[in-house]
């Protein structure tokens, strides 16, 4: 009886430990839908799992009267005086073969955005994307949430696969083949002087709405 008590609770505390690590993951809801969707029609190739994931970040202006933005970027007003709010939807849309595994489960965090303080203001850029310009990649959208009274100022270059916050180590793309290297395009890694802000699953998807950079693979707007 005693060792039935025993197992009892052992199976309990995995369920614990289990769940817990699905909602770290992004993939068990706690009062919202899963942070990650899956693209329902599969890929060309079996080593890639296409979807979207849900992203929020937060951090501090600090004395910054000014914040830079990527000219993709949807910037939104806040009341709040202290903070910027980001909403991300990373995506990934790859129809290629690569030797390797590709999945949006690995690529969102390989991707997300970063900051640097320069001359009073906050600039804001993204790391992580890459476009093979031939069958997809993976692209971010970011809704930034701004308080009142603090001047935005948005241009490009800070986004896409050319951010400023982006950089290849050793100043080229991994070719496949090579131990840390991977499939050609790649997501990069944070340029020098950039910082990485951290960010968390956002199960209310807050940024779905916000369409594909244009120009990308899965942008139809025709523009």
């Amino acid at each position: 009886m005693k060792r039935a008590v025993v197992l009892l609770w052992l199976l309990f505390a995995l369920s614990v430990l289990l769940a817990g690590g699905l909602w770290l993951a992004g993939w068990l809801p706690l009062g919202g839908a899963p942070s990650i969707v899956l693209d329902e029609r599969p890929a060309p190739s079996q080593m890639v799992e296409n979807g979207s994931a849900y992203d929020r970040a937060a951090f501090d202006l600090g004395a910054a009267k000014k914040v830079v933005l990527s000219d993709w970027a949807m910037v939104r007003r806040s009341a709040e005086t202290e903070k910027v709010v980001l909403f991300m939807k990373k995506t990934l849309n790859f129809s290629g073969h690569p030797s390797e595994r590709v999945s949006i489960r690995d690529e969102r965090k390989r991707m997300g955005c970063v900051v640097k303080a320069k001359e009073g203001a906050l600039v804001i850029a993204t790391f992580g994307e890459w476009d093979s310009h031939i069958e997809g990649g993976a692209y971010m959208r970011v809704i930034a949430v701004i308080p009142e009274g603090v001047e935005v100022e948005q241009r490009n270059g800070l986004s896409g696969e050319h951010s400023a916050g982006k950089e290849w180590p050793g100043g080229r793309p991994p070719w496949p083949g090579e131990p840390k290297g991977g499939y050609v395009w790649g997501p990069g890694s944070v340029a020098g002087g950039w910082k990485a802000i951290p960010d968390v699953p956002d199960s209310d998807h807050t940024a779905e709405g916000y369409g594909p950079p244009k120009g990308t693979m899965h942008d139809h707007s025709g523009k």
